[in-house]
């Protein structure tokens, strides 16, 4: 079974579910590790040199990989862009969707250097973040069976979350 975990960057994705496949005993991968394991380079570094349009298709075929998987997956901020990742998620029947506002992206990603959109973005990060999850909500809820607001808790909470959704 794959327990997929979707959401924007710095929701927790990575940290959370690294922390909760642990504790379940269970494989843990990230769509953008894969990629930058297949590419040989950073996802930082595929997305400056080769653009978002390449580095997309190399998350979809990182996705179709994972597919098969067994464990916890966490997934690139903005795979449920296309159209065949989401198909793809919704045949899972554990999504889970880590709910994070503008605000506390903002706060959790305030020093980051290496986040592609990011820093080359000429808003504010407020407002770069509020505009990605406009895009984004309908996207997340429709996909997502499960949901974990991140806002008020911590990483260790949020593992502890996904581990009940993971045992159900």
């Amino acid at each position: 079974m794959t327990l997929w975990l979707v959401g924007m960057m710095g929701s927790g994705k990575t940290t959370s579910g690294k922390l909760a496949a642990s504790r379940l005993g269970v494989s843990f991968r990230d769509t953008d590790e894969v990629v930058a394991e297949r590419m040989g380079c950073s996802v930082a570094q595929l997305w400056g040199t080769l653009g978002e349009a390449t580095f997309r298709d190399m998350e979809k075929v990182a996705l179709s990989y994972l597919a098969d998987s067994e464990g916890i997956v966490a997934t690139g901020g903005g795979v449920v862009l296309d159209e065949d990742n989401r198909r793809i998620l919704s045949e899972s029947q554990r999504v889970v969707w880590l709910e994070t506002s503008p605000k506390v992206l903002e706060m959790r990603l305030d020093s980051t250097k290496d986040r592609p959109g990011l820093v080359s973005s000429e808003i504010g990060t407020f407002e770069f973040l509020s505009e990605l999850l406009d895009q984004r909500l309908p996207l997340y809820a429709k996909v997502a069976s499960h949901r974990i607001s991140t806002d008020s808790i911590d990483a260790g909470a949020v593992a502890k979350e996904i581990e009940t959704i993971w045992k159900a």
